[in-house]
């Protein structure tokens, strides 16, 4: 395994070398705001498919539940929601990435793609932007909520499937790319050995993820803060309902159990809100505030409901206190965000 502050490998994927101005040391709080108790609100948010379709009826079942829609899956396996609030949420969470990885599809350095895999494409947004940059590349995307849009571009498929269950793709792929699936695999071993298997030689197996462990590197995370809790509350819950919440910082070691050589992996640090004083991270502190003020609730509400035997009341009122100290900028805390990609041994490096 190897890894680096930065990917420094050339990328057609985009042609770059790699996420600009990684900061790996601790980040500098902004003085202007170190005294401030809580965030302005300064914002601008004013025919490669599967065969396995015996599951996808059962996969389209929903329920409601504390006014919102859930899969019925296997007594609802997946535990965010699957309505409009949640689809926009996505949406705001995918750009978010988009920002973090300085606007490029990916660093694994492959020189063409014939047939690219989205493995949990979530609304569809990254395959349909890489379908439309990449015409002649076959893309596939597959996920487990039925919420992709119907107009795609004329080289993207869209397949509602569970890929923790056995893999029949009909050909394999030179690039896979999976974003964002924390809380939602229950086995990544087994998802690196599929993704293993269904790579051609020399094709390349691409993360992005957050690493939902919250750090602060100046000790300005009170222990007994509502953010402390949650996060303990929400790995508490995952671990009984067995969705590993702490897996990506491991990823790479995964992937070389796998089979993946020439591994690198790059944390980024997402700023819980504005508090650092580089642009680039105070900018993604402001998008990440809004995402967890947003969506902390629909994370919470399933598993605190279900496996805490929480009230929905308490939730709430946890959500209030957690959304506080989100929006306090003397809080220097951060969540990991990783990038980390791998390559299928093949005839040669780079060869397709």
């Amino acid at each position: 395994m190897s890894s680096s502050n930065q990917p420094t490998a050339t990328t057609s994927l985009e042609a770059a070398a790699g996420p600009a101005e990684i900061v790996t040391a601790p980040l500098e709080p902004d003085s202007e705001t170190t005294d401030a108790l809580t965030d302005d609100g300064d914002s601008a948010f004013d025919s490669l498919a599967t065969s396995t379709t015996s599951i996808r009826d059962e996969l389209m079942m929903e329920l409601r539940e504390h006014g919102r829609q859930y899969t019925g899956y296997m007594e609802a396996k997946y535990v965010l929601p699957m309505d409009e609030q949640e689809k926009e949420r996505l949406d705001f969470q995918h750009h978010i990435v988009w920002l973090t990885v300085d606007k490029k599809f990916g660093f694994a350095p492959i020189t063409h793609v014939r047939r690219a895999l989205d493995a949990g494409c979530g609304t569809g947004l990254w395959a349909i932007d890489f379908a439309d940059d990449h015409p002649e590349s076959q893309v596939l995307g597959v996920d487990l909520a039925p919420v992709q849009p119907d107009s795609v571009p004329p080289n993207l498929e869209f397949e509602i499937d569970d890929l923790e269950k056995d893999w029949t793709f009909s050909r394999k792929f030179d690039y896979i790319h999976c974003q964002l699936m924390t809380g939602a695999f229950q086995n990544w071993p087994r998802f690196f050995e599929q993704s293993f298997q269904f790579l051609e030689g020399d094709g390349y197996l691409e993360v992005h993820d957050i690493d939902f462990v919250i750090k602060c590197d100046d000790g300005t995370l009170p222990s007994n803060s509502a953010l402390v809790r949650w996060h303990n509350y929400m790995h508490d819950a995952a671990a009984k309902a067995n969705f590993p919440l702490d897996a990506i910082s491991r990823v790479p070691e995964m992937m070389k159990s796998a089979g993946f050589i020439d591994i690198v992996a790059t944390p980024i640090k997402w700023p819980i809100n504005t508090w650092p004083k580089d642009p680039k991270y105070k900018e993604l502190g402001r998008w990440v505030t809004e995402n967890f003020a947003w969506g902390c609730e629909s994370m919470s509400l399933a598993l605190f409901t279900r496996v805490l035997g929480w009230s929905v009341e308490e939730v709430q009122v946890l959500m209030a206190q957690v959304r506080t100290d989100l929006r306090n900028r003397k809080c220097h805390a951060y969540w990991d965000f990783w990038i980390v990609y791998g390559r299928r041994p093949g005839a040669g490096k780079g060869a397709v």
